[in-house]
């Protein structure tokens, strides 16, 4: 995807090459069709070529994203240019070939911002005014590659002044309407992608500790699995506080879910970036550590412990909530189940031997 400077999150890959296969077929146009009309510019068949040959290097510099905004901002330049060199050997007041200005300047708009499609058509009206002005004093012939008939009649500075004004007008309030529709739909589109990952993130969260919630901690550890085949460790830490139900008892549900609180910030507090500490479920938490051999991981464990004690200590000093956790170092063949089950054995383990331990 091709960045706009607005910032908006359109997919522009695919405008971008449309825009540059719209220049193809405007250069065939100008090789095959336009001689048929206006036989004398076919001796100018060497700008629609060398316009077609700008147009498959743009699709080169499209595939590799080089040039960023400024390239398309460059190539409707060149678009404006080209219309104004027909414009002005076919006759620039009577031709309806002015019409594509506005298509030009409508396509270039898709992919290029709001300003510079407005800045393109400001650049596109301004050529073609300056064409007509110069019609006008004789500067330039009119309508050199024209009908005969047609030459001797150039604008006088009235018709100038009213075609070129015309042109500039009804141009820009075209581009202005395509600019802020294309406006409005970069932002519902951010919207809707902003959305999205907030409901994503939200499905994948625990709603009151705002740690990962099991359904990710499962996704995590499955991944980790993949990664053992590649050489790449992990341990698993489930961690089952020790004396919570008397919190609830004794102090209500919501100092228990208030601890919980405390005891997830710890958790998020002891674990690296590239860990993933979640609430599995009740007062159980799980902690999978990614790139972690056995003493690493014992490591980590110990400190989590120490970290949900010092929670519990100043929760309630003399009854101390403390944490049972059960270190599980993933194997070959191992499955989700295999590695939570021994990680769950030996918190267990930890319990029976009086809790506010690691084993494993």
């Amino acid at each position: 995807m091709i960045q706009r400077l607005d910032g908006s999150t359109m997919n522009t890959d695919r405008l971008a090459f449309g825009t540059a296969w719209v220049r193809f077929l405007f250069a065939a146009c100008g090789i095959w069709i336009v001689p048929l009309v206006y036989p004398p510019i076919e001796a100018h068949l060497w700008v629609f070529i060398a316009y077609a040959g700008v147009a498959l290097v743009e699709q080169f510099l499209i595939w590799r994203d080089i040039g960023g905004a400024w390239r398309p901002f460059l190539g409707g330049i060149l678009d404006m240019a080209l219309l104004t060199f027909i414009v002005q050997r076919v006759g620039s007041s009577r031709t309806m070939i002015v019409a594509l200005y506005f298509v030009a300047g409508v396509v270039n708009s898709l992919v290029v911002t709001p300003r510079m499609g407005l800045l393109l058509s400001a650049i596109g009206a301004s050529m073609y005014s300056g064409v007509v002005a110069m019609e006008v004093k004789g500067i330039l012939p009119y309508a050199p590659d024209g009908p005969e008939w047609l030459q001797s009649k150039g604008p006088d500075y009235l018709q100038g002044v009213l075609q070129a004004s015309l042109v500039t007008l009804l141009l820009m309030f075209a581009t202005a309407i395509v600019a802020i529709l294309i406006h409005r739909i970069n932002q519902r589109e951010t919207q809707l992608v902003v959305a999205n990952e907030r409901l994503a993130e939200l499905s994948r969260q625990d709603p009151l500790t705002k740690l990962w919630n099991r359904r990710h901690i499962l996704t995590h550890i499955e991944q980790g699995l993949a990664w053992l085949n590649r050489g790449r460790p992990m341990a698993v830490v489930m961690i089952d506080l020790d004396q919570f139900k008397r919190v609830n008892d004794e102090h209500g549900h919501l100092e228990g879910d208030r601890l919980l609180q405390h005891v997830a910030d710890s958790l998020r507090r002891s674990t690296r970036e590239v860990d993933v500490a979640g609430r599995y479920g009740g007062d159980e938490f799980v902690v999978v550590l990614a790139d972690t051999n056995q003493e690493e991981g014992r490591v980590a464990g110990n400190r989590f412990v120490t970290a949900i004690r010092e929670v519990g200590t100043k929760f309630d000093p003399a009854n101390p909530v403390t944490a049972s956790a059960g270190l599980s170092i993933a194997r070959p063949g191992d499955t989700i189940a295999s590695v939570l089950k021994r990680a769950d054995d030996f918190a267990f383990a930890a319990k029976g031997k009086g809790g506010n331990r690691l084993c494993g």
